[in-house]
């Protein structure tokens, strides 16, 4: 049997702790041993989830800065410094929804969402980063969602949540050669965070989201999502740029990738009917790579140039 996983001596944070999902992460990284600042901007939450863990033998604080400025991501990033004397874990989950049809989106509603899941998730890790390259170790999870595939009436929650995933995916390139391993979730939990928001669907776009989750509503709990996390913020991780759909009892990797694709002969001099033409093979999904780095898509389609070898 393998050695259990642990995170005793851990410094975590965990934003948006107070409720749902961030709550269940930070009860859970607290009960592996780490001692964790449970930041929300509802300090009575916040609070609680850090009484919970102190009463059952952890160690945590409460924290109530906002994620959304600058001053606020590394009030956080402080706090567990001066509090726990280093920063080894930042769980990035702090969210918010404002549902609206795209052509009824108001900018401020657009900009508020992207100021608390996008720029809220730079705010803090930025900071966090720079302790941890210097300690020569860390653990980020970013917080993304099946959103980023588009769903209607949420053009700020799922641009947001699909420019995570750029964001994970640089921070775990610069972070790799410093003992930082840098991953995202798309978490499938029922929570309350349309409670505080606008969450109202189009009947039709309700009614297909109901039938769609209808299944896996029996296991959408936030304890089918924790243990994941857990993995993600542990010394035995050993992943790194990832994205992981987890939920109902269920694990996956989800990948951008490119499909081999159509190269024009001679690759000069196509019209825009030989492209029409082509679009079958432009979309053929039977062969395709994953690109780890801009350079890496290059060399794919380099690999593959018409009487390369």
């Amino acid at each position: 049997m393998e050695s259990p996983i642990t995170l005793d001596g851990q410094v975590a944070i965990v934003t948006g702790a107070g409720n749902g999902l961030g709550r269940s992460y930070a009860l859970a990284l607290a009960g592996r041993g780490a001692a964790v600042v449970c930041n929300d901007v509802l300090g009575d939450a916040a609070e609680a989830t850090a009484a919970d863990i102190v009463e059952q033998g952890g160690r945590a604080c409460a924290e109530t800065s906002s994620v959304a400025t600058p001053e606020g991501g590394e009030a956080i990033v402080t706090t567990a410094v001066e509090t726990y004397g280093s920063i080894d874990v930042v769980v990035n989950n702090a969210g918010q929804i404002r549902n609206a049809a795209f052509d009824e989106m108001s900018v401020q509603d657009f900009r508020d969402v992207l100021d608390t899941h996008l720029f809220g998730s730079f705010h803090v890790t930025q900071p966090a980063f720079r302790r941890m390259k210097a300690a020569g170790y860390g653990r980020i999870v970013f917080t993304s969602s099946a959103a980023s595939f588009g769903f209607p009436g949420q053009a700020n929650y799922g641009t947001a949540k699909a420019g995570l995933l750029g964001l994970c995916n640089t921070v775990a390139l610069e972070g790799a050669q410093h003992g930082i391993k840098t991953n995202a979730i798309m978490p499938m939990a029922l929570t309350g965070i349309g409670n505080r928001g606008r969450p109202d669907y189009a009947p039709q776009d309700g009614q297909d989201l109901a039938d769609a989750l209808r299944p896996l509503a029996p296991n959408m709990t936030v304890d089918n999502v924790a243990p994941f996390v857990v993995y993600l913020a542990s010394p035995q991780c050993a992943y790194n740029r990832y994205v992981f759909s987890v939920g109902c009892g269920h694990v996956a990797r989800v990948f951008l990738g490119a499909t081999r694709g159509w190269y024009a002969p001679g690759l000069a001099g196509f019209t825009t009917e030989d492209v029409e033409a082509n679009l079958d093979a432009v979309c053929d999904l039977t062969e395709f790579g994953v690109p780890e780095t801009m350079s890496d898509e290059a060399r794919y389609i380099s690999r593959h140039l018409p009487g390369g070898s």
